[in-house]
């Protein structure tokens, strides 16, 4: 599986950002433009990572980067937060999300699955 975060094109020898800039996970923005993008000051932002609600990635020079997930992440935690819900919350909220999105998952993967058994013993009664 190609990752494009990391892959170039098809082609050997030829290196190419564009797909790593489109990948939501790409880290690409600066504490500075991240806060002017969310709304959420620097010193929030920091806090935030020191309480483990958000991780963006670092450089080499230990320079915080953040994706477009992070931001769309750090926007759920300010919504959260302007609801007057305390860090442990927002943590049990989002873990909760996480939870149910894998449940969503696990439940579409069985509704497949069910649907194939059903369709094969279709075909068995036919015959």
């Amino acid at each position: 599986m190609r990752d494009a975060r990391t892959d170039g094109p098809d082609e050997p020898g030829i290196e190419t950002e564009q797909p790593r800039r489109l990948n939501a996970d790409f880290p690409k923005y600066s504490i500075a433009v991240a806060s002017d993008i969310s709304g959420v000051p620097q010193q929030q932002l920091r806090r935030l990572e020191e309480s483990g609600l958000v991780s963006p990635s670092r450089t080499e020079g230990k320079t915080r980067r953040y994706s477009d997930n992070d931001l769309a992440h750090i926007a759920d935690i300010a919504g959260l937060s302007d609801e007057g819900i305390n860090a442990p919350g927002i943590r049990y909220i989002l873990q909760l999300r996480r939870d149910m999105e894998t449940l969503r998952a696990e439940v579409a993967e069985l509704r497949k699955r069910l649907e194939r058994t059903e369709h094969d013993n279709s075909k068995r009664r036919i015959r």
